[in-house]
């Protein structure tokens, strides 16, 4: 009936396991939850094979990190079922009622995403930004985003049935962290699958300190350069990407260079602010714009497409 696909990656996932466990046993007559560990540190992996102890749970330990698009095509191929819910594993059920919720989606043919959450304390160390980041900008309702159905989508937490996975999967050059939900969402788009939106999230738990919030952020701009290359410059999929969209602006107005150079004299000053204990999402996307515009501009690809 349902498989539940988690990748696991340096993270104890005892608590959210038992909790989905629980839960499965309640609503549904058969699933499974799969554990997949991409090459955790040890101690990691001896708290998690306590899961094995569990019915229908099955662990599987890789001994080479294979990355977050792959780990997840690995996980579909295990699968014994015909619906797969992926989610990540630093996460937690809001409630009693997350598969519950998702039960009515068990017919479809189709993909529905859940949402992400955060808790609602707000923190008072490092990791300000990252939370600020995750309450304004991807803690969002169902009704908000199926506005950009496609666009609004995260793999944190989604229901997909397995012959849909089969169309579409990860794509494998994408193994970083970073922009592998937007090249998924894309590949959908242009299969004609539109995502159905609901309002059944996971609470978003491991927040990173700023630093390496903004470390990861660079990533993934680097990873987000790599996919619209791999589009051939897909006006689709730059209109799906609001970065991208402020990039193309100021590059056909020839004045991503200038914004390239502005931002290297502005960078500390805005490294500052989001270190700070008010840190500016408006800072955030100039930081991300900049970056962007410093990485096109040695792009030889990228600058071959035209405007």
């Amino acid at each position: 009936m349902l498989s539940i696909c988690i990748p696991v990656y340096n993270f104890d996932v005892r608590a959210l396991v038992n909790d989905l466990h629980r839960q499965a046993e309640k609503v549904l007559a058969d699933f499974e939850i799969l554990l997949m560990d991409d090459a955790s540190r040890e101690n990691y992996r001896i708290l998690n094979r306590e899961c094995k102890q569990l019915d229908n749970v099955v662990w599987i330990e890789l001994e080479e990190n294979v990355g977050r698009s792959r780990i997840r095509n690995l996980l579909a191929g295990k699968a014994r079922f015909s619906q797969l819910i992926f989610m990540d594993c630093d996460s937690a059920c809001p409630d009693d009622h997350y598969i519950d919720r998702y039960t009515p989606h068990l017919d479809q043919e189709g993909v529905v995403y859940g949402g992400r959450t955060y808790r609602e304390v707000t923190p008072r160390d490092s990791t300000l930004l990252h939370w600020t980041f995750g309450r304004e900008r991807e803690a969002k309702p169902a009704s908000v985003r199926s506005k950009k159905p496609n666009a609004s989508f995260m793999t944190n937490n989604f229901m997909i049935a397995k012959a849909v996975f089969q169309k579409v999967e990860f794509n494998e050059e994408i193994h970083t962290y970073g922009h592998e939900d937007t090249l998924f969402g894309f590949e959908l788009f242009k299969k004609g699958i539109t995502i159905q939106h609901t309002d059944n999230p996971l609470v978003h738990l491991d927040l990173q300190i700023t630093e390496d919030f903004i470390t990861k952020t660079e990533t993934a701009i680097d990873n987000l350069v790599k996919i619209y290359r791999i589009s051939g410059s897909n006006p689709d999929l730059r209109k799906s990407v609001r970065l991208l969209q402020s990039w193309h602006r100021l590059r056909i107005m020839r004045l991503d260079r200038l914004f390239c150079i502005l931002f290297q004299h502005q960078r500390k000053r805005i490294i500052r602010n989001l270190h700070s204990n008010n840190p500016s999402l408006f800072m955030l996307d100039m930081f991300k714009l900049g970056s962007l515009c410093t990485i096109t501009k040695q792009d030889k690809a990228i600058n071959s497409y035209p405007d």
